[in-house]
Parts: C-alpha cells; sequence; structure tokens
C-alpha cells in the first residue's frame, strides 16, 4: 500500500517494477537503478530504503554530476578541521551520516575516473578516512546507484572503472519511461494538479480532453515534464476546469502540438516526434535553457504571460519561474526587457 501511494500508477511496467522492489528491498545487496532523466529513480531508492529492515534508519541522497572532485570527496567521505583553507571546522560526510542505513548515489556515471577508485574502496571495504586524517572510519552502509548513461559503453570507453561497475552492478532495476507507462498519466498529473491546488489554495480540475492531450504528448523529460506541464498550465488557467487549449502543445508551442493538428489527437502508434520539450517552455533572450530538456527552441513566452504567472505567484519571481518551467535569470530577463 505504501508503494502504491507514492509511486503512482497501475501500468504493467510499473506492477513489475514493484514486484522487484519489494525483493530487493529485503536484502543489503548494492542496487544500480537504470533509467532516463525524470523517470523517477530516486523515488525508487527511498522506497527500497522504507520497505528495507533499514527502514528507521537515515536514508542519505547526494547527486554526484552537481559537485566536482574534491567537493564529492569532502561530501562523502567528510574532512577534519584545517584540512583544507575553508575547513574551519571538522565535518562529518554522507557516508557517516548514512550508517545503519542507506546512501543513494544518483548520477554515478559522472564521477571522475580518479574518485572512481575511492569509491570502489570503500564500496568493497565499508571503511574510509576522512580528508585531512589518517583514522580509518567502518560503516554499514547499503548503496543504491543511479544513472541515465549507458555504462557498458563508458566501460569499454574506459570512462568507467569495470571493477566499480561489477561492484555496483550487483542487482540492476531498470525504471521505465513514462512513454511506457502512459496509462498511469491521468493518475500523475491528477496528483500534480491536486498538489497545486493545496500549495496555491485553488480548486482547478481537468477537463476530459484535458487529459487527451497529455495522454497524447511524448515528455521526454518523463514525469519531471509531466509536473511541470501541469503546473505551468495550471497557473496560467483562466477557468474552473483547464481545456485543451490551455496547454502550450494545443498553442502550437512545442513538437507536440503536431499530435493535435486540427485539433485532432493522434493514436498512441503515429506518436513518433523527435526528442523535444513537449509542453516545456522555450528558451528566453539570453539564451539561458529552461528547467527540463528543452532541445527544440519554440515560440518565446511573451511578458503578459510572464507577468501572469508572477500574479498569481504573489509575484514571488522563484515559484513563478519554477512553474514555468524557466530560470529565475529568465523570468528576470522577459521584466526588464517589458520594462
Amino acid at each position: 500500500k505504501k508503494i502504491s501511494k507514492e509511486m503512482l500508477g497501475d501500468s504493467q511496467a510499473l506492477r513489475k517494477l514493484r514486484e522487484h522492489l519489494v525483493k530487493v528491498a529485503k536484502a543489503k545487496t548494492t542496487v544500480l537503478l537504470r533509467g532516463e532523466s525524470g523517470t523517477g529513480k530516486e523515488l525508487v531508492a527511498k522506497a527500497i530504503h522504507e520497505l528495507s529492515p533499514r527502514a528507521k534508519q537515515p536514508f542519505i541522497k547526494v547527486n554526484c554530476a552537481a559537485l566536482t572532485e574534491t567537493l564529492l570527496e569532502s561530501d562523502l567521505f567528510g574532512h577534519e578541521k584545517g584540512a583544507f583553507t575553508d575547513a574551519s571546522s571538522l565535518r562529518k560526510g554522507r557516508f557517516e551520516a548514512a550508517d545503519k542505513g542507506t546512501l543513494f548515489l544518483d548520477e554515478i556515471g559522472e564521477i571522475s575516473g580518479s574518485f572512481q577508485a575511492k569509491l570502489l574502496r570503500v564500496l568493497q571495504e565499508q571503511e574510509f578516512e576522512r580528508v585531512g586524517s589518517n583514522h580509518t572510519i567502518k560503516v554499514d552502509v547499503r548503496v543504491i546507484a543511479a544513472t541515465n548513461r549507458d555504462l557498458e559503453t563508458a566501460v569499454q570507453r574506459k570512462e568507467f572503472r569495470q571493477d566499480l561497475y561489477y561492484r555496483i552492478n550487483v542487482v540492476t532495476l531498470r525504471v521505465p519511461a513514462l512513454r511506457e507507462r502512459r496509462g498511469d498519466i491521468p493518475l500523475l498529473a491528477a496528483q500534480f494538479l491536486k498538489n497545486f491546488n493545496t500549495e496555491n489554495d485553488h480548486t482547478l480540475t481537468f477537463a476530459p480532453e484535458a487529459i487527451e492531450v497529455l495522454m497524447n504528448c511524448e515528455f521526454p523529460g518523463n514525469i519531471r515534464e509531466l509536473e511541470n506541464c501541469v503546473q505551468r498550465t495550471a497557473v496560467l488557467a483562466t477557468g474552473p476546469s483547464i481545456l485543451r487549449t490551455d496547454f502550450a502543445c494545443y498553442a502550437d508551442q512545442c513538437l507536440a502540438a503536431a499530435l493535435w493538428k486540427n485539433g485532432q489527437p493522434t493514436s498512441e502508434k503515429s506518436t513518433t516526434i523527435e526528442p523535444s520539450a513537449a509542453c516545456a517552455a522555450p528558451p528566453v533572450g539570453d539564451g539561458q535553457a529552461p528547467i527540463g530538456p528543452a532541445t527544440t527552441r519554440g515560440r518565446v513566452p511573451d511578458a503578459d504571460t510572464v507577468i501572469a504567472a508572477m500574479e498569481k505567484c504573489g509575484w514571488v519571481q522563484a515559484k513563478a519561474a519554477r512553474l514555468l518551467g524557466l530560470t529565475p535569470r529568465q523570468i528576470g530577463y522577459v521584466l526588464r526587457k517589458r520594462g
């Protein structure tokens, strides 16, 4: 029941993942989650932790792609006071924080070759030293790693250590893309709209044809992109219900509009548009990319759209940016250009 609440959907692909997830959760075995960006790998990792004997212990997450090698080493292993210029005090690392619990290493395929050797050691021996210390620290940590990279090719190209690959690839779970579980889109969209209504004190609903639009979009950014699409459309909606004409797709602002040419949805079999940011906000002026995989330049959002979002968000620029799938810098650019 807990998994069903957190991982919404009843598609065959999701049911299969749930079945495997329950079995994997019982062991201490290292798990590798594989899937495209935005599919919900962190949610799967957390579900494994919460169903495991370690459920009452810490669940610690680290985005390996977000830190340089030096910062990642300090973040994972901690450092002693004076270990480097800014080390004004002792700091425990994520491995220590996750002791007896679970450590989720997201985007593990992005770590440098030199750091891979250090990570391999702690995965094998469950021991390490803080930066600036010779004292070995023992831990009991279950590691769940995730990647959207082709690690086999990375190994062949010597970009990823083969021994580390075998160490993390004990049990592999594949997280399905949203296009493989289209039947779950209505449930997911309804939950995202419910969240929006709760956060913004609204009572918006979906008109039936609105859900039909979502069912025909590709969403290469997967669940994350669907959530952005729902939130962005909700903040700009003018009536009590979201209509199909409220979506950027329908307004011909992205390639998914091809699915609704002449107001008619295409069949699922004919959904073959190239990867693009279906329902995603296009880039603005200064060339900064919006949140989400917007790889196709579309119509530039006008100032009225941005201002409407700002008004509905209480003129909180960061919130308006998130709902529109932009960055605060892009919002500022449009507003400055408007004057």
